[in-house]
């Protein structure tokens, strides 16, 4: 008889344990997301369903700043995510990422965008990876910036259906550092000893296990991607391939690669990030 009033003790012991918040497996590279509930669909919104071409043609009709009256519901699949899910729940709630249609070209700047039911974000993994599809709700708008650039935008928006939501794998595992090189957990600990947005003097070699790809921009041939140790995570800003030569393909820089970087560090506004140049050393990637 004991045995069994001591086995649900211990099962509830272990719930209550794993329930707790911890950093790591509430973070990038954790694969909990429920996707039982997929398709998540928010039924009672109204707006115009349009495409991401259609959106992106009305946002550069506008005059610049100029929001649209009306409300519009858009289909798309995730392309990069301009907020990093390091950030979220906070500093930020809300988020930013781009979308397009499955077989466009154009791509919608979804901008402080809430989730589902027009709630903010609470976890890390609630935040839509790159190839996720979803629909979003809200009014459109051209946002151009000091030097002229011309961005798509949808604003004033939240989540009405998730389609299908891409988690982050599980952690492999990553080995130690050499003896030139510094942990993901050493490089988020300097950059964050900073100032907000003041680069490190030092040059530092991290190296990390690739945990999910942010962006992958061929045009410009650099690659957002998330590192980490097992303990802490930190973000490769544009980084390039070895020798600071351009990445030419996705299949270059993908999730499990371990990886060395040689850059400098920064607290930008509670990110830990490289700043300037971020090129590879060292990559178990073959390609």
């Amino acid at each position: 008889m004991k045995k069994y009033i001591f086995v649900p003790a211990l099962l509830m012991a272990f719930v209550m344990f794993s329930c707790k918040e911890r950093a790591y497996i509430d973070g990038p590279g954790d694969n909990s997301h429920n996707l039982d509930s997929i398709p998540v669909t928010i039924p009672d919104t109204s707006g115009i369903e349009i495409s991401v071409d259609s959106a992106v043609a009305i946002c550069n009709a506008l005059a610049d700043g100029a929001k649209t009256g009306e409300r519009y519901k858009i289909s798309g699949v995730v392309t990069a995510n301009s907020t990093s899910p390091i950030l979220v729940p906070n500093p930020y709630n809300n988020i930013n990422f781009i979308i397009k249609d499955e077989s466009g070209t154009k791509e919608l700047t979804c901008y402080y965008t809430n989730n589902v039911n027009n709630r903010p974000f609470r976890r890390s993994n609630d935040v839509p990876r790159v190839g996720s599809k979803l629909t979003v709700l809200g009014t459109l708008t051209k946002y151009v910036n000091s030097s002229g650039r011309v961005t798509p935008e949808l604003t004033d928006g939240f989540i009405v259906r998730i389609d299908k939501m891409v988690a982050p794998g599980p952690f492999p595992g990553c080995p130690e550092p050499a003896e030139d090189e510094i942990s993901v957990s050493q490089a988020v600990e300097i950059a964050m000893s900073l100032a907000n947005r003041t680069p490190s003097s030092t040059t530092y070699n991290i190296m990390g296990v690739v945990t999910e790809i942010l962006e992958f921009n061929k045009a410009n041939g650099n690659a957002t991607y998330i590192i980490s140790d097992g303990k802490k995570y930190f973000e490769v800003y544009r980084g390039k391939g070895i020798n600071n030569a351009n990445f030419t393909d996705a299949s270059q820089i993908l999730p499990n690669d371990t990886v060395t970087i040689k850059a400098k560090v920064q607290n930008y506004n509670s990110l830990p990030e490289t700043s300037g140049d971020a090129p590879l050393l060292k990559t178990t990637n073959p390609n």
